[in-house]
């Protein structure tokens, strides 16, 4: 199983502990204190879960730039359109794949990173001050601009970005990654020609699932 980039030393300390834990689960059983196994049971089951949390599965990515994709997995609890701009706000829990997508193709015009706090974001109002990577990408052929903002929670406590300014990138990259889930928020800005195909409670998935798209002539 593949594992997201900049993951891969959590993953490595997770299987040594994982190894550990059952040669002492062994040797527990064999003295016959088999009570004791639940420890390291445990070490075990959070080592797993730590690995398969990390994942990040092959996807065939379809490219087309009439199309805005998902730049994240998990449940839309936002969709809204107000004027020259799209809104769409994903919320990914600890269980979703954490793997971040560029919603469009591209040039990396700027990537910023602001320090902030841990709050659970079923508080909106507090969560509005986490910290967060926001990622602006130009399309200048669609005159189109998607700002990919990776907000960080309670149990996501880093946001992460595989990218830098003046990288060109196509529709369905990845782009950063979102330890333990949290928030991703996409604004589109030039969104005025393209149509929702979704709505709230709809689950998505990065590079996959498409969110808006451009109308017909």
């Amino acid at each position: 199983m593949k594992v997201a980039k900049s993951s891969e030393k959590i993953v490595g300390l997770c299987l040594i502990l994982s190894s550990l834990s059952i040669v002492v689960s062994i040797i527990l059983i064999i003295t016959k204190y088999y009570w004791i196994t639940l420890f390291p049971s445990i070490i075990i089951f959070i080592c797993l879960f730590l690995i398969w949390t990390f994942r990040d599965p092959e996807r065939e990515i379809s490219l087309n730039e009439e199309q805005i994709l998902a730049p994240a997995d998990g449940i839309l609890s936002e969709v809204s359109k107000k004027e020259n701009e799209l809104y769409f706000t994903i919320r990914m829990s600890p269980f979703d794949v954490h793997m971040n997508r560029a919603p469009i193709s591209g040039t990396v015009e700027s990537v910023e990173f602001k320090k902030g706090s841990h709050w659970p974001v079923y508080f909106p109002n507090y969560a509005k001050r986490n910290q967060r990577n926001t990622i602006k990408i130009v399309n200048k052929e669609l005159d189109i601009i998607a700002y990919v903002v990776q907000v960080s929670g309670i149990f996501a406590r880093r946001t992460i970005s595989y990218v830098k300014p003046g990288d060109v990138i196509t529709q369905g990259q990845k782009i950063g990654t979102i330890r333990f889930g949290s928030i991703t928020h996409l604004k589109i800005v030039g969104g005025k020609n393209f149509l929702t195909t979704v709505s709230v409670s709809t689950s998505v998935r990065a590079g996959l699932s498409v969110l808006a798209q451009l109308k017909d002539n």
